[in-house]
C-alpha cells in the first residue's frame, strides 16, 4: 500500500449589573431587627430584613396584586414610609411579576433623586430591574436590606443562587451565551455554567439554546460534557435568562492543545480518535447529529501524575491519562434514522461538501459527523487544515465540494499508511460511501486489528499533485501564533491572489 505524498511547492519561511446576584449571605448573617414593621398581613411575599435593625424594622411585602411604593412623604401614596432624610417622597416603586416557574418575584423601579441601589450598584431614576432572593436593596444612603423570599411560598422555586454560587471567573465566550465557573453550595464541586440572555430579538438564538438543552437533558456517555441542572430566572420583565449548569473540563480544548504542540503524535491521536468515535457513537444511536465537530468543541478531561511518576504513554510528561468530551451541542439536532436536515450551519473548515450545495439539493445526516471527523483526524496529524484559501484555486469552497485534498511531503512522510487510509475513506464527497462512525471504530489504525480483505481491495481518492495549489500548507499554530486570516495569508503568499471567482464561502 504506497500513497503518493505531494512534495511542497514553495517555501513559507450580560450584562453585568444590578440584577446580578453578587451577594452570599446567609440567614445567619443578617441582623436580626428588635422592630417589627406594623404591616403584616397574609400572604407575605417577601421580607426586607433590615442591617440596622435597632434603628429600622424589617418590612414584610404583603400585597400580591398592587404596586407598593416606599417614600418619605406620607401624602403621597407611599405603602411604606421611609424615614430618612435623603429618601424622596416617593423613593421607588415595588410591584410584582409571575416568574417562568409561576412563582411571584419582586421588580423595583428607581424613582428617587438620591438613588435606589441593588447590590451596592445605582439602579438610575426610572430604571426598573427584578430583585433575586438575598439581594441587598438600599434606599439612599443609609437604609439598607436583604430581600428574602418567604421560603413556606407555594410560589417559592428553587433558583440557581439558592443552589449556586456565581464566580466571576469567565470561562468562555460564544455567540449566544457566556461560560463562568460556578460551586455547588452543598457539595462545593466546581461547575461551568452556561448563561444565556434572551432578548426579544434573540429567538433565533434562544431557540438554539433551548435545543442544546433538551438534547443535554437525554445524554450520559463519559464522552460527552456531564448535564447537571437547568435553571430559568427572571432577568427583567420581558426576558428569561437561562443558566445551564455542566460538567467543569480542567484541560481546555483539543484546539488548544494543537496549538501548543503544532501536531500530535500518532499514539496520540488514535487514542483520542477512539473516544471522539465512541462519543459520536453513542450520539448517533440516540438519532443525534453534532453538526458543528471541530477542535474548539472538543474538550479534554486531563489526570495528572504524581511528582516522580514515570511517564505515561502516549501522554505528556505529568498527564496519566486524557478524556475527550465532546462539547457544545448548539448546532445538534435530531434527526432519526431515516430523517434528513437541511438547514445551513457548521463551522466552513470542517463542513462537508452537502452542507454547502444549494439549499434546494441540501440534504444531510449522520454523514456529515463523519467528514468533519476525518477533517479533525488530519489537523491532529500534520498541524494544518486539508482544506483553506492558501491552498487555492480553487477555492476552499470548492475544494471542499470536490473533497480536494492531498498528503503534503515531508509532513505526510512518517505519518503510518493506515492512517491515510481512514482519512481517505471519511473525506469522501459521496456521504453514501463514507465510513459510519461503527465502520471508523473497526478501521485498523482505530482498533489495531488484522488487516481485513475488505480494507485491502477497496478503491481510494487519487491524491495525484494537483496543478492549482500555489502556497505551502500553512499550520494552526501559525495561525494563531501571526492573527492571519485566509484572506490574508492569500494576499501575502501565494502567487495568484485569492482564488477563482468561487473564492469566498458564500453559504447562499
Amino acid at each position: 500500500m504506497q500513497y503518493n505524498r505531494k512534495r511542497p511547492l514553495g517555501v513559507l519561511n450580560s450584562n453585568t449589573n444590578a440584577n446580578e446576584n453578587e451577594l452570599d449571605l446567609s440567614m445567619n448573617e443578617i441582623k436580626r431587627p428588635k422592630l417589627e414593621s406594623s404591616i403584616v398581613t397574609d400572604p407575605i411575599i417577601a421580607t426586607l430584613y433590615s442591617l440596622d435593625g435597632q434603628n429600622y424594622p424589617n418590612i414584610s411585602i404583603d400585597d400580591k396584586k398592587k404596586k407598593n411604593y416606599f417614600g418619605r412623604s406620607k401624602k403621597k401614596n407611599n405603602n411604606y414610609l421611609l424615614s430618612e432624610a435623603d429618601c424622596s417622597s416617593t423613593h421607588c416603586e415595588m410591584s410584582t411579576i409571575i416568574g417562568p416557574n409561576n412563582e411571584i418575584i419582586l421588580s423595583i423601579k428607581d424613582l428617587s433623586s438620591n438613588g435606589t441601589f441593588l447590590n451596592e450598584r445605582l439602579i438610575g431614576k426610572d430604571n426598573s430591574v427584578l430583585i433575586k432572593d438575598g439581594d441587598k436593596v438600599s434606599f439612599a444612603a443609609n437604609l439598607h436590606y436583604i430581600l428574602r423570599y418567604n421560603r413556606n411560598s407555594e410560589n417559592k422555586h428553587i433558583s440557581f443562587f439558592d443552589k449556586y454560587i456565581l464566580t466571576s471567573k469567565l470561562l468562555g465566550t460564544g455567540h449566544y451565551a457566556q461560560v463562568k465557573e460556578a460551586i455547588n453550595r452543598e457539595s462545593d464541586e466546581v461547575c461551568a455554567v452556561k448563561i444565556f440572555h434572551p432578548t426579544r430579538k434573540s429567538e433565533k438564538e434562544t431557540t438554539q439554546f433551548n435545543r442544546e438543552l433538551d438534547i443535554l437533558t437525554k445524554l450520559n456517555h463519559p464522552n460527552i460534557v456531564g448535564f447537571y441542572s437547568t435553571f430559568l430566572e427572571p432577568a427583567s420583565n420581558n426576558s428569561i435568562t437561562t443558566y445551564l449548569v455542566l460538567e467543569k473540563i480542567n484541560g481546555g480544548e483539543l484546539f488548544n492543545r494543537i496549538v501548543k504542540k503544532g501536531k500530535l503524535n500518532q499514539p496520540e491521536v488514535k487514542n483520542l480518535m477512539n473516544q471522539l468515535l465512541e462519543g459520536l457513537s453513542y450520539l448517533h444511536s440516540m438519532g443525534i447529529v453534532h453538526r458543528d465537530l471541530k477542535p474548539e468543541n472538543i474538550l479534554l478531561s486531563i489526570e495528572h501524575s504524581k511528582p516522580g511518576d514515570p511517564k505515561v504513554e502516549p501522554w505528556d510528561e505529568g498527564e496519566l491519562n486524557v478524556s475527550v468530551k465532546i462539547a457544545d451541542f448548539g448546532l445538534a439536532k435530531f434527526i432519526g434514522n431515516f430523517q434528513f436536515t437541511n438547514t445551513l450551519c457548521g463551522t466552513p473548515a470542517y463542513v462537508a461538501p452537502e452542507v454547502l450545495v444549494n439549499s434546494e439539493q441540501r440534504k444531510y445526516n449522520k454523514a456529515v459527523d463523519m467528514w468533519s471527523v476525518g477533517v479533525l483526524l488530519y489537523v491532529c496529524l500534520c498541524g494544518f487544515p486539508p482544506f483553506s484559501e492558501e491552498l487555492g484555486p480553487p477555492s476552499m469552497r470548492q475544494q471542499i465540494i470536490d473533497a480536494k485534498y492531498a498528503f503534503y511531503s515531508p509532513y505526510w512522510d512518517s505519518i503510518d499508511d493506515f492512517a491515510l487510509d481512514l482519512i481517505s475513506r471519511l473525506l469522501v464527497a459521496n456521504p453514501n460511501k463514507r465510513l459510519s462512525v461503527t465502520e471508523a471504530l473497526n478501521h485498523p489504525w482505530i482498533s489495531d486489528s488484522i488487516i481485513s480483505q475488505k480494507f485491502e481491495n477497496i478503491d481510494r481518492p487519487d491524491h495525484e499533485k494537483s496543478k492549482g495549489y500555489n502556497c505551502e500548507p500553512i499550520s494552526i499554530k501559525e495561525r494563531v501564533e501571526t492573527g492571519l486570516t485566509d484572506e490574508k495569508i492569500v494576499e501575502l503568499y501565494c502567487r495568484n491572489g485569492a482564488g477563482d471567482e468561487d473564492g469566498d464561502l458564500s453559504m447562499n
